[in-house]
């Protein structure tokens, strides 16, 4: 297919704080699966808002994702998705993050 990676998700969570549950899977590029990844949760956010598959108010989506439970490392991405009228939409990511590990190259 020529991509790197897969992302899939699902709105299933059976938790009301959370509209999605995802995960990330590139092992094209050495990624057996990604614990949390704040940029792959923007396409899902902005698939929602075009087909109407979520409850957009005033075309505004906003929402909190989770990734990394099936691994044991589970974080949250608070997502926005916003149509203006020529329908493009424009995508925020939030949230924090915490550094798992430290590594220096070279000498």
């Amino acid at each position: 297919m020529g991509s790197n990676g897969f992302f899939v998700f699902t709105r299933a969570t059976g938790e009301g704080q959370l509209l999605t549950w995802v995960r990330m899977f590139a092992p094209a590029i050495g990624i057996a699966e990604d614990a949390v990844t704040g940029n792959g949760h923007g396409p899902p956010g902005a698939c929602l808002v075009r087909y109407g598959l979520a409850g957009a108010v005033q075309g505004r989506l906003t929402f909190t994702g989770r990734q990394g439970e099936a691994m044991g490392r589970p974080g949250n991405v608070r997502v926005a998705v916003g149509a203006a009228a020529d329908r493009s939409l424009h995508v925020s990511i939030l949230g924090d993050a915490v550094t798992a590990f430290r590594a220096q190259l070279g000498s």
